[in-house]
């Protein structure tokens, strides 16, 4: 360093970079480290510079026109304290070699804090498109991945409610409140919807608690954690208790069901009759039922219901008339099409409501499942051989982890049991069905 001289407002505004030179730096005798340096071209810059890890470090400080010599202060009236209006060049180089005098390198520290900057201005605006409506796409495709029966539904669920809800569709995930869902809930209730509200806060909560663990559950894809979500705003909104389907068909209703099954012809009745004669298996899961997975004496669905990350598998045995009913559909991969298109649920629930007409009074495809649990229920099989045959209600730890036993002979029993039933047959094949009756 050059000749030090006390520098004053006055004495800075005087100094000048000398003739022949680039630039010339003039240090500041009380201040270790302040300099102002001056070029040819008249600008001037207060510096610091100090050495640490035997070099020397220089850092700009800033103008004289926005830095002043010494700091700025002001007295709050309120509480009668000083507070700093504008730290000052001295101030500002004394700061500077407490950072050096303790090992930091300033002109490091700078770059690092620089960085974290455009860091954070990136991350910003990253979720600026990391929408609620993001969130629900991405998750609507990981229950698509996953082979989630529900996925469809979740998909036009979230979708016609953000629909219109075009705010909170827009708006950042990681900023959604309780209250923005909670705005368009309320007019779906306010609209007499009953099931819907339901259905989307579940959905809701679902895609907000899968955002929420991305970064802690490997299972999750890594692109949940760019919505930085932590906190389910879903969580402190009253779930809609779900209301239980009290009209399961009854063992008459049942009887007209097979009987109209059994009369008709083509796609049609082939359906029907193995929608029954298989337990009344959900729609969608036994419509996707593959080539390789139908055997001489039973068919393999694959059960993705729950939080499963495996689909379950579920083994379902044929009785005669069920092969027969399958032999109605020969030659796709996917066994359940007509003319190379695969036959949806939608499908299959009007196909049985067409045939059906008036003959059963309130027809839906979920009546005939719930009854044929109850006919089932009435037969005296237990509840825990119903449960194996429709896959419901068997997420427990014994379920998943110890018992492995297919329960072929007592589902077919069971099916036996029904079909005996429908026939108005007495069944001598119920006794042995083991569990106990519910």
């Amino acid at each position: 360093m050059g000749k030090r001289e006390n520098f004053t407002a006055g004495r800075v505004a005087e100094f000048v970079c000398p003739a022949g030179k680039h630039q010339a730096i003039y240090w500041d005798g009380k201040q270790p480290g302040l300099g102002l340096r001056v070029t040819a071209k008249g600008a001037r810059a207060y510096v610091f510079q100090g050495w640490i890890d035997g070099g020397s470090v220089r850092v700009t400080i800033g103008s004289p026109d926005v830095w002043p010599l010494e700091t700025i202060w002001t007295t709050d009236r309120g509480t009668g304290q000083r507070v700093e209006v504008q730290r000052g060049a001295r101030q500002e180089a004394a700061r500077l070699k407490a950072l050096v005098d303790g090992g930091v390198n300033p002109a490091e520290q700078r770059r690092e804090q620089a960085a974290e900057k455009v860091r954070r201005k990136a991350v910003t605006e990253s979720l600026k498109a990391k929408t609620v409506e993001a969130l629900f796409t991405a998750y609507v495709e990981l229950l698509k991945q996953r082979q989630k029966l529900d996925a469809r539904d979740a998909e036009s669920t979230l979708q016609r409610f953000l629909a219109a809800n075009e705010d909170l569709a827009a708006k950042p995930a990681h900023a959604a409140t309780s209250a923005d869902f909670v705005t368009g809930l309320r007019k779906l209730h306010e609209r007499g919807k009953v099931r819907e509200p339901g259905k989307v806060r579940s959905y809701a909560h679902a895609a907000f608690r899968t955002a929420m663990l991305a970064a802690t559950d490997p299972e999750i894809p890594v692109k949940f954690e760019a919505f930085h979500v932590t906190a389910n705003p879903l969580a402190t909104i009253r779930a809609t208790p779900a209301r239980a389907d009290k009209r399961p068909m009854t063992v008459a209703e049942l009887r007209t069901f097979w009987t109209i099954a059994k009369a008709a012809e083509g796609t049609t009745g082939a359906l029907m009759r193995l929608h029954l004669l298989t337990g009344g298996q959900r729609i969608a899961q036994l419509l996707r039922l593959k080539r390789e997975d139908v055997h001489a004496d039973r068919i393999v669905l694959h059960d993705p219901k729950g939080r499963r990350s495996e689909a379950r598998r579920h083994v379902v045995p044929l009785l005669a008339d069920a092969k027969t009913a399958l032999k109605a559909f020969n030659g796709a991969p996917d066994v359940f099409t007509v003319d190379g298109k695969a036959i949806t649920p939608a499908v299959l629930a009007r196909l049985e409501a067409e045939a059906i007409g008036d003959k059963i009074e309130a027809f839906e495809p979920k009546r005939l499942r719930s009854g044929i649990e109850t006919a089932l229920a009435s037969l005296g099989v237990g509840r825990e051989i119903r449960a194996q045959l429709q896959s419901h209600g068997l997420g427990g730890v014994q379920d998943r982890h110890y018992d492995d036993h297919d329960y072929l002979a007592e589902k077919r029993a069971a099916l036996q049991a029904l079909l005996d039933l429908l026939n108005r047959k007495r069944s001598a094949k119920v006794t042995p069905i083991r569990g106990a009756a519910a």
